[in-house]
C-alpha cells in the first residue's frame, strides 16, 4: 500500500479476511490499525482507531490525521482486533510513504 508523504483526511480502506479467504465478521471488534518502522516492531509510529464500515464482510476503514504520514520510507503494519477476552492481529503488510504528487 503506498501513502503520499503529508497528505491527510482520507481514508485507508481494509477488508479483513480469515486464512482460507473468507471475511472476518468484525461484529463486536474494535479495530486498530498499527504502523511501524520496517524491522521495529516494537516502537509505533502510529496507532490509530478504525471504522467498522461492513461488520459481517470484514470492511473496516482508517481516517488518515494530519502527521500520521509524515516521513518518507518502507514501514509494516497490521491490524489489532479486539474484544472481551479476544485480541487477534492480521498478518503484517507494508507501508510505503513517498512523495505526493
Amino acid at each position: 500500500m503506498n501513502v503520499p508523504k503529508g497528505d491527510y483526511g482520507y481514508y485507508l480502506n481494509f477488508i479483513v479476511q480469515k486464512s482460507d479467504g473468507t471475511a472476518y465478521d468484525l461484529t463486536g471488534y474494535t479495530i486498530t490499525l498499527k504502523v511501524w518502522r520496517a524491522g521495529s516492531p516494537d516502537i509505533l509510529i502510529m496507532s490509530g482507531a478504525c471504522d467498522i464500515v461492513t461488520a459481517a464482510s470484514g470492511i473496516c476503514k482508517y481516517l488518515v490525521a494530519s502527521g500520521d504520514f509524515d516521513d518518507l520510507g518502507r514501514y509494516e503494519a497490521e491490524l489489532e482486533l479486539t474484544k472481551v477476552d479476544v485480541k487477534e492481529s492480521t498478518k503484517t503488510f507494508e507501508i510505503i510513504m513517498k512523495e505526493s504528487g
